[in-house]
C-alpha cells in the first residue's frame, strides 16, 4: 500500500502549553486507533517555526543559512529527512549538503514527541518514537531533526538529472555511514495535495491543492499507510479534528522506488 505524509499546521505564534488535557487525550486516542488499524508508521511534533533554520540554495551552488521558517508561498515541501545528530549545527550541515544535492532550499527544525517534551522523548508507541531516538548502550542521546527540501510549485520530477540522482545517492550513503539519516523520501507534487482546514464548528473542510497560508507552518507530521488517498484523508481528517488544526496530505515518493 502507498505511504502518505499528513502534516498538521499551527499558527506562527503557537504555544504547545496551550494544549489542554482533553486535546492531548484525543491525540493519544487517535494514535492508538491508527496503530490498531496498522495505518500509522511514524508521528512527531516539531519545534515552533520561530526556531527554524532556513537554507536557501543559490544559483552559484552556495547555500545561505538564516534564522526563522521558510515563508515563500510559491514553493512547498518536496521531500524530507529525519536526522539524528549531536546538535542543530550538525543537522544544518547535513541539510546544507542536501540543498546542494537537490538544487533546492531547505528548512531544519527539531522533532519532539509530546507537549513540552524538550529532549526527554517518550518511548510510548502512541507518541511515535518507535526505534528512533533510542541511544545505544553507553551512547549519549542525540536529538532528532526534520530537514525538509523546498521546491517550486511547478517542479517537474523529470528535470532531475542522472548527475543529481548520483549526488543524492552519494549523500544518502554518506548519511547512512555516519548513522545520521533515519528516514528520507520525496513527496508527490504540491498540485495534487489535499488540504484540510478545521472549522470553528469542529468540522473539517477538505479541498484540492496545497496549504498556502504564510502565517502558519507545519507543527507535526505522521506517516500513514493507506489503500489510497481517500483513506489517508480520512485519517488526516481525524488528526485535524484532534489537534484543532489544519493539515495537508501528500503521497511519499522514493528515489529510486523501493
Amino acid at each position: 500500500m502507498p505511504l502518505f505524509q499528513v502534516a498538521i499546521y499551527h499558527p506562527d505564534d503557537y504555544n504547545p502549553s496551550q494544549e489542554t488535557p482533553a486535546m492531548i487525550e484525543g491525540i493519544h486516542a487517535l494514535n492508538h486507533e491508527m496503530i490498531a488499524a496498522g495505518a500509522r508508521k511514524f508521528a512527531c511534533g516539531i519545534t515552533p517555526a520561530a526556531k527554524a533554520k532556513t537554507l536557501r540554495w543559490q544559483a552559484d551552488g552556495n547555500v545561505r543559512v538564516t534564522d526563522g521558517p521558510y515563508t515563500e508561498t510559491k514553493e512547498h515541501i518536496g521531500g524530507f529527512w529525519i536526522l539524528e545528530t549531536a546538535d542543530e549545527t550538525e543537522a544544518v550541515e547535513w541539510a546544507r549538503k542536501g540543498a546542494v544535492a537537490c538544487r533546492a532550499s531547505a528548512e531544519v527544525r527539531q522533532i519532539f514527541f509530546q507537549p513540552d517534551a524538550g529532549e526527554q522523548q517518550s518511548e510510548d508507541p502512541a507518541m511515535g518514537l518507535g526505534s528512533l531516538g533510542k541511544s545505544k548502550p553507553g551512547e549519549k542521546h542525540k536529538p532528532l531533526f526534520l530537514s525538509t527540501i523546498i521546491l517550486p510549485d511547478d517542479f517537474d520530477p523529470s528535470s532531475i538529472t542522472e548527475a543529481m540522482m548520483e549526488e543524492m545517492g552519494a549523500l544518502g550513503r554518506e548519511m547512512a555511514a555516519a548513522d545520521a539519516s533515519k528516514f528520507a523520501c520525496g513527496l508527490a507534487p504540491a498540485s495534487i495535495a489535499k488540504t484540510l482546514r478545521r472549522q470553528p464548528d469542529g468540522k473539517v473542510l477538505v479541498t484540492d491543492g496545497p496549504y498556502t497560508e504564510t502565517k502558519e507552518h507545519i507543527g507535526g507530521i505522521s506517516i500513514v499507510q493507506a489503500v489510497d488517498l481517500d483513506e489517508a484523508v480520512e485519517w488526516a481528517r481525524k488528526g485535524a479534528a484532534a489537534c484543532r488544526a489544519s493539515g495537508e496530505v501528500r503521497e511519499l515518493l522514493f528515489f529510486p522506488a523501493p
